[in-house]
């Protein structure tokens, strides 16, 4: 059991965030692991004609033998919706120490893979083969789905707020995952093998959702800043053909930018926050926003200087 040790300014600080770095690294866990990973088998069938055209042998290398992966290769999201190359730079910046001892770490004690043992020699160069491969399966691999799995992950943060407004901390862990339990004062993860206490100590915490992770997941070196990872809610229909097909139906009927404002609508959101949101420009969500508002599947009301937005009975019946 791990217990996390969080004061009343921990709990301030607590965030969430989306990784599609992290993403892309914990999903190679689907191809070593199918069954355990089955509902991402068509994401494999799918890809898998295009691993001739990657360091593969490196990329399945970065699972140690015990499934761990190396911290430094996820590295804690400095915003809450990261850019994929920001993180890859993170990676190429991490300090050589911190390379080899997260490398060992994830070889659970066992001699690293050949395709690994280069770090002794010259740290750096590995680093840099391992950012290519990485770049080169996130463009192939995971990008071109990147904007439906990030709506799923984007979803379940709005639904994570929801839930700390009604039911608090206590609730809010619980609903995560049932390994989480709160008590005054601690966070206890059902970790196994694990027998510890860690104090938080003004790091913060942060929580990635995930639609490659099984139940909650910690770091595997412990004296770097907690991060929690847990599996996302609706990650079961990233590669569901009906979901997929009914969104394609609602972007055929009105178009593909209306069709993801409506879904950012799960939540009521200012212009502002769906451009942001959306990596789309201020005056382009306003336009829309205007057609949805007038075709009765938006709503809006002002609140102090904001004009927000919701989805109507019938914008709702449309993204169901």
């Amino acid at each position: 059991m791990l217990a996390l040790k969080l004061r009343v300014e921990d709990l301030a600080s607590l965030r969430f965030a989306c990784s599609p770095l992290q993403e892309t690294v914990i999903s190679l866990w689907t191809w070593q692991f199918p069954v355990r990973y089955a509902i991402h088998q068509p994401l494999v069938r799918s890809s898998s004609h295009l691993l001739k055209m990657l360091d593969w042998p490196l990329l399945q290398a970065l699972v140690g033998p015990g499934g761990f992966i190396a911290d430094f290769l996820t590295p804690p999201p400095r915003s809450p919706r990261p850019e994929f190359k920001e993180e890859l730079e993170t990676v190429r910046a991490t300090d050589h120490a911190l390379v080899l001892t997260g490398l060992l770490g994830a070889s659970g004690g066992r001699p690293l893979h050949p395709r690994l043992r280069g770090v002794h020699a010259d740290p750096e160069a590995l680093v840099a083969e391992i950012c290519s491969a990485l770049g080169s399966y996130w463009e192939l691999v995971l990008e071109p789905h990147w904007p439906r799995l990030s709506a799923i992950l984007e979803n379940d943060i709005m639904y994570r707020a929801k839930q700390m407004v009604a039911s608090g901390a206590a609730g809010l862990f619980r609903d995560i995952d049932p390994r989480l339990v709160w008590t005054p004062g601690e966070l206890l993860i059902d970790e196994p093998d694990v027998e510890t206490a860690v104090e938080v100590d003004g790091r913060g915490l942060t929580f990635t959702p995930s639609l490659f992770c099984n139940r909650a997941l910690t770091l595997v070196d412990l004296s770097l800043p907690p991060r929690i990872c847990y599996p996302a809610r609706g990650r079961a229909t990233a590669w569901n053909p009906e979901f997929a097909e009914s969104r394609k139906a609602l972007s055929d009927l009105l178009g593909l930018t209306r069709a993801m404002i409506l879904e950012a609508l799960v939540e009521p959101a200012s212009t502002t926050e769906l451009s942001v949101r959306l990596g789309l420009s201020v005056g382009t969500v306003s336009q829309h926003l205007g057609v949805l508002y007038r075709a009765g599947l938006a709503d809006r009301s002002r609140v102090g200087h904001s004009v927000i937005y919701t989805r109507t009975r019938m914008g709702d019946r449309l993204t169901q």
